[in-house]
């Protein structure tokens, strides 16, 4: 009986030891991310518009997560490795104020994702005006307009209206540029034409939106499956420590 109880220990322990390992990997992806979006600041303000400049900010907080979960997943494996009680009991609290932030957070996304939504709507349609120069060019606005409209098939935010009055079109004296075709290199593209037949009719804005609610469910499975694995953590960790205080 007792060879048996300490193999369902063992398993658990075990068990603890991967769960931590993903979460310090997770740590260090998330981290490294961070530091990527802080490296490249200034390339992405040139995408977004320099009015999208606390979006940066995001990199700072990936930055600490990363650190933070990094650390967590280092705690928890010493906890379990030396059956440190003190430490066991660090990581369970640490997940749990963890998994409490993140029921916080998802509820806050979801109270105020119009407002988001809004502010994306204002940020992308003053780079698109101001910043976009034309199709092929090489500026990070261009290059990134281009790339959307051609990947989600969308031409400007709402549509090709979009560009009217816009810095490209007193520059180039087109409605729209080639990226919103059909056919780039048709004879039809011609920025004038704007029949179906030659340019996308949806804006981006919808066919992004679009694209985010068919992923929506992939996106939910995977929050779900953190916060069982964190669940997991916490549990685990707790009969961790209590059985080494029983021993004690």
């Amino acid at each position: 009986m007792e060879s048996h109880v300490q193999s369902v220990f063992f398993c658990i322990k075990f068990l603890m030891v991967g769960i931590n390992a993903v979460i310090t990997v997770a740590g260090f992806v998330l981290l490294g991310f961070g530091v990527w979006v802080k490296v490249h600041g200034d390339s992405i303000l040139q995408i977004l518009g320099t009015r999208a400049g606390h979006f940066l900010n995001v990199g700072y907080f990936c930055i600490a997560a990363g650190c933070f979960l990094a650390l967590l997943g280092f705690i928890g494996c010493c906890g379990v490795i030396k059956e440190s009680k003190l430490l066991l009991m660090l990581f369970f609290l640490a997940m749990a104020t963890l998994f409490i932030g993140e029921i916080t957070c998802a509820i806050v996304i979801l109270v105020f994702q119009s407002i988001v939504a809004t502010v994306f709507h204002e940020e992308a349609l003053n780079l698109l005006k101001n910043n976009y120069t034309g199709f092929g060019d090489r500026n990070f606005a261009s290059y990134g307009w281009d790339s959307v409209m051609s990947t989600f098939h969308c031409c400007g935010l709402n549509n090709y209206t979009d560009f009217i009055d816009s810095f490209y079109e007193k520059r180039k004296g087109r409605l729209y540029p080639k990226s919103c075709c059909l056919d780039p290199t048709s004879t039809d593209c011609d920025g004038i034409d704007i029949s179906a037949t030659v340019i996308y009719t949806k804006g981006c804005f919808n066919a992004v939106s679009s694209m985010i609610k068919r992923n929506s469910i992939v996106v939910g499975g995977v929050a779900v499956g953190i916060a069982v694995i964190e669940v997991i953590a916490m549990a685990i960790s707790l009969i961790l420590f209590i059985n080494l205080f029983r021993i004690a």
